[in-house]
């Protein structure tokens, strides 16, 4: 698989992520259902963030939470299930001896539990788009593009880092 390939892969899981992550969190954190961290605030700053950049009303905004309120339990075992499998290819990867096709296993359930994700965040977003104006759309796909161009400078930074004289 190119590079190409896995940045694209990891840019749209990113993005459909952050959306269908952020909406989650931001009410069951409302609820006190997840612990005080560093990170407690990610799920309301997330959606406010789109929120905005959407200029969303306050009256969509409800819309919107109430169709990720209609979809939390599945939502609840998509995270789990990226995070269980995320955390078992970590394990696989750092294990000694190396086993390669332990790793490749692991890596096809993260990639498994991510496209059960983006199907339930596509259907989702089926369930969204009406509650959004033409502009609010267009303003979407601007905001996915700025988020995958971060992407694309992560990329150019890294590739800069290996490249420099240090």
């Amino acid at each position: 698989m190119s590079i190409q390939k896995i940045r694209k892969s990891v840019l749209a899981a990113a993005a459909l992520g952050a959306l269908a992550v952020g909406g989650l969190f931001a009410g069951r954190l409302s609820a006190n259902a997840f612990p005080q961290g560093s990170r407690a605030d990610f799920a309301p700053r997330m959606f406010a963030r789109v929120s905005r950049a959407l200029d969303l009303t306050a009256d969509q905004q409800m819309q919107i939470k109430n169709v990720l309120r209609a979809h939390e339990t599945e939502i609840e075992a998509e995270i789990t299930a990226i995070r269980t499998a995320r955390q078992s290819l970590h394990e696989a990867v750092v294990a000694t001896p190396i086993d390669e096709t332990t790793i490749r296993a692991r890596a096809a359930d993260v990639g498994k539990a991510h496209a059960d994700g983006a199907v339930l965040f596509a259907k989702m977003r089926a369930e969204i788009d009406p509650i959004l104006t033409a502009e609010q759309k267009a303003r979407f796909v601007t905001f996915e593009t700025r988020m995958r161009k971060r992407g694309d400078n992560a990329v150019q930074s890294f590739h800069n880092f290996l490249n420099s004289g240090s």
